[in-house]
């Protein structure tokens, strides 16, 4: 089962009998729990980023999206919070850009375009493929946001995002709670 709204815990009164209708509502109640929102998104194809802008990453694979937040197709950057689970998700994101050894490397997740305060991580150039790494940090989404997130590079041009077995772009996004 996807696609479970977060319930509201069903408050018992003495007179109450245990029914059908409180079953589902309980069950469901544990399967939200066991299987909430979460997503898993990286890069398969390479990205040019240019000099001194922020640029949302595109993640062109999904292993895991289990309520459908994002498209592999449009809006590439995003995971859209679903109707009936905004809360407190968790989110994670890394900018991997190809080896060059000018300038800095930066990261950041946004919600709706917006950076999140804390969320930037900056290194220095070191030459080689490196990942550059955001905070972990608990954000509140309301149906219909969206979390991406951003890479920035002042190499002194045009600077593509590395394609390893272990080191791409990516974005992972755990709902938390409500």
């Amino acid at each position: 089962m996807t696609g479970l709204p977060v319930t509201t815990p069903y408050s018992w009164n003495v007179a109450d009998s245990f029914t059908a209708s409180i079953g589902n509502t309980i069950r469901d109640q544990l399967t939200f729990l066991q299987k909430p929102p979460s997503f898993v998104g990286y890069q398969g194809t390479t990205q040019s980023l240019g000099n001194q802008s922020w640029t949302p990453l595109g993640l062109d694979q999904a292993p895991m999206d289990s309520y459908g937040g994002h498209s592999t197709t449009t809006n590439t950057s995003r995971y859209t919070c679903q109707s009936g689970v905004g809360g407190w998700y968790t989110v994670c994101g890394v900018y991997a850009p190809n080896g060059n050894s000018t300038g800095f490397r930066a990261v950041k997740i946004q919600v709706n375009g917006v950076a999140v305060i804390g969320s930037a991580a900056y290194l220095p150039a070191q030459g080689a493929e490196l990942g550059v790494v955001t905070p972990t940090k608990d954000v509140f989404l309301n149906p219909g946001d969206y979390v991406e997130v951003s890479g920035w590079q002042s190499s002194g041009g045009s600077l593509g995002t590395a394609l390893d077995a272990d080191l791409r772009a990516g974005l992972w996004v755990r709902y938390s709670h409500a």
